[in-house]
């Protein structure tokens, strides 16, 4: 368990890496261009996904997990980055506000990759854990399969994040470390 005093400074050194991460929109949008172009993509279709939008704040009071109607409380660092931004979308990373959590846990595409990774990922996060104890934060492509997932390992503990994506797995221990990973410096 985190102390309070440390908790308090991670989520002041979470604030700054999110600041950063929506600061520095620039750069990842001009590597984006750069790639995709590199690819065969058109600039003017690159572009049209190379956009950062940040709705406002709203109240959020807790995290729906995966399982129907079973919630979990927000730590102090959700609570955090629902202090930051609401719906927040940057290039190909949206950061997920509950309701949006709820609209996708219950697709049939979802659910079916939920099902497959339980039955073919030995050791992912829906293999180890019931849903219950997993709700989605952030998407990259619904299509591919290419989610963030928080992990609550024990009850009153920062949730892990562990992130999905080409067929590999990245985990980190609270938000504070996928924030400094999505900055390129990753911890873990």
């Amino acid at each position: 368990m985190i102390g309070t005093e440390t908790a308090q400074g991670m989520v002041l050194e979470l604030q700054d890496e999110m600041s950063q991460y929506q600061h520095q929109f620039g750069v990842r949008r001009n590597d984006f261009l750069v790639e995709a172009m590199s690819y065969g993509m058109s600039e003017e279709e690159a572009r049209s996904y190379a956009i950062q939008s940040i709705g406002p704040v709203v109240p959020v009071a807790y995290m729906p997990t995966l399982a129907p109607g079973k919630i979990q409380p927000l730590s102090p660092m959700l609570a955090a980055r629902y202090r930051y931004a609401g719906d927040w979308k940057d290039i190909d990373e949206h950061l997920l506000l509950p309701d949006e959590v709820l609209r996708i846990a219950g697709t049939e595409q979802f659910r079916s990759w939920i099902s497959d990774m339980r039955n073919y990922w030995v050791e992912s996060a829906p293999y180890r854990f019931g849903d219950d104890r997993l709700s989605l934060l952030s998407v990259a492509s619904e299509e591919e399969g290419h989610f963030s997932m928080l992990v609550w390992k024990e009850p009153g503990e920062e949730p892990e994040v562990w992130t999905y994506a080409s067929q590999h797995e990245y985990r980190f221990s609270h938000l504070l470390h996928w924030f400094k990973w999505l900055n390129g410096r990753s911890e873990e």
